[in-house]
């Protein structure tokens, strides 16, 4: 079964972004790392506002995956390279993992990703925590009832003071 992976990187106090969705403190050569990354991944799920944002940044998708953007929106614009979700995004993501292919990143935001780790469907956290204090913001972690041990896989300190954090979430559910 294909892993559905939360990536993201974080503040130390645990902000992915600046109340207005901001996020131009995570340096730019964390990107070299995430080449390694996209080797194992050929599917990258997206909430409605994240993808908002990558709109006004002229990368409406990722090339060389299938992109899902998640949205109650019935009726979605037409975005070349976006598959729109406007169904149950649990039942949908669960029968996208049984398919074959590559692992999934559950990009963001971090209500979507609370959606999936109250189903338990998460199966690896990995975070890129930079070094500095927003001190208020959109929170790594959305409100959510599903308590998940977890178990560390590996860290790594750069020299630029990111620590990458990859978890194991214990209790998945198919």
């Amino acid at each position: 079964m294909r892993r559905l992976i939360y990536s993201v990187a974080c503040s130390l106090d645990g902000y992915i972004a600046r109340e207005d969705h901001s996020f131009d403190w995570i340096p730019h050569d964390q990107d070299s790392r995430l080449s390694e990354f996209f080797k194992n991944l050929d599917t990258i799920l997206i909430g409605r506002k994240t993808h908002d944002l990558m709109v006004s940044a002229g990368q409406p998708a990722f090339p060389g995956m299938a992109n899902y953007v998640v949205t109650r929106n019935p009726n979605p614009p037409v975005v070349k390279g976006v598959h729109w979700v406007t169904t149950d995004p649990v039942a949908f993501v669960r029968n996208l993992r049984r398919r074959s292919g590559k692992d999934i990143w559950l990009m963001g935001g971090s209500n979507l990703a609370s959606t999936f780790f109250d189903a338990r469907m998460v199966t690896d956290i990995k975070l890129a925590v930079v070094p500095i204090l927003l001190g208020k913001g959109i929170p790594l972690f959305g409100r959510f009832d599903a308590e998940t041990t977890l178990k560390l896989i590996d860290q790594k300190a750069h020299p630029n003071g990111i620590v990458q954090l990859h978890y194991q979430c214990m209790n998945p559910r198919a």
